[in-house]
């Protein structure tokens, strides 16, 4: 097992409401840890194939997995929502099942309650079975999939509108229409520790960590004895964490973010690992 983890999460490089457009920025990072593990929603492959200037999924990816060949480390590439087929690789557990890293998407049977697209994510997540359990890493990783499937079919059948091509202000008129938004938006900040909680124990998980994003509702939760801890996003608000695992502790650390400038700020929490 590497001796320093470190696991960011929502980068959204691509997106333009992301603070993060050029991939060298993402360097400060793998600095000093060797292994860097991003978990979900990193790339904007989900909707950069509508935007004007031609983006280019693919190009993107390859361009991302040059760059951090360069950066020294181990980089793990966990699937989100907005970069579904990014990797194989919907989760991972580490230090023997103790710290369990999924992007979030899995917690809720449509996806992304609070998005506009959800009549689309409704109708290709219903053969998702919100209880389903499981007791390999192999029915895990399958659960996870059908999330997966049910974004892309969703964002196939999404012509309404681009949110790489009007620029912030229309990203944000976008994500808060209609009214009930935002109310969508805080219940399901309020579900996610219980839900994460829940996916562990049905699939036969019992960590002392989980760790999320998808929200982007940076955040610290304690339910039992599981700590549930969300690393928020790259997007000017409301913030972003990262963890970073050492021997028998995590420490989850603020990181200050400007326009393609990323450091890695105090320490929020730490935590014995047992």
């Amino acid at each position: 097992m590497p001796s320093r983890i470190r696991i960011v999460s929502d980068i959204h490089l691509g997106h333009k409401a992301s603070v993060i457009d050029e991939l060298p920025a993402l360097r400060p990072l793998a600095e000093g840890v060797d292994w860097l593990i991003f978990n979900g929603d990193t790339l904007e492959l989900k909707y950069g194939d509508m935007d004007v200037d031609h983006y280019d999924p693919a190009k993107k990816k390859q361009e991302f997995v040059d760059e951090s060949s360069r950066w020294g480390c181990r980089v793990s590439l966990i699937t989100g929502n907005h970069d579904p087929e990014i990797s194989e690789l919907h989760s991972l557990s580490v230090l023997e099942g103790k710290i369990f890293i999924t992007h979030g998407d899995g917690l809720f049977r449509d996806i992304a309650p609070w998005s506009s697209n959800i009549k689309n994510l409704k109708r290709f997540s219903e053969n998702i079975d919100p209880e389903a359990t499981g007791t390999t890493a192999e029915e895990l990783h399958e659960y996870l999939e059908k999330h997966k499937q049910a974004t892309l079919l969703a964002h196939k059948h999404d012509k309404k509108y681009n949110p790489t091509l009007w620029g912030k202000m229309k990203i944000f008129l976008h994500q808060t229409w209609p009214p009930t938004t935002p109310f969508r938006i805080i219940k399901s900040w309020m579900e996610v520790p219980s839900r994460a909680l829940s996916l562990a124990r049905r699939f036969d998980l019992d960590p002392q960590f989980i760790v999320v994003g998808h929200t982007h509702n940076p955040g610290i939760w304690r339910r039992g004895k599981t700590t549930v801890i969300n690393l928020g996003s790259y997007f000017p608000w409301p913030g972003a964490r990262c963890i970073d695992i050492e021997e028998d502790s995590l420490t989850v650390r603020k990181i200050r973010k400007k326009q393609n400038q990323i450091e890695l700020g105090s320490s929020l929490a730490k935590f014995k690992i047992t």
